[in-house]
């Protein structure tokens, strides 16, 4: 009988420990996607900086943004 109530513990304990693990995993995998979205969004922000510049530079001082007429 005490044997089965240490196995069942065990197992118990064990199951535990691995439902931790998945946690971890899980939020170590949302990170890295959040970190993968936000690199994304910069490298955008970055081009939409040069994408403006060039049509600036292209308008050579006739550009004037909406609203700023």
């Amino acid at each position: 009988m005490q044997l089965t109530q240490e196995l069942a513990s065990e197992r118990t304990r064990s199951h535990l420990e691995l439902a931790e693990e998945l946690r971890c995993g899980r939020r170590l995998r949302a990170l890295s996607r959040a970190r993968r979205a936000e690199r994304k969004a910069e490298r955008r922000m970055v081009e939409a900086w040069r994408t403006r510049s060039a049509l600036e530079a292209a308008f050579d001082g006739e550009y004037t943004p909406i609203g700023m007429e």
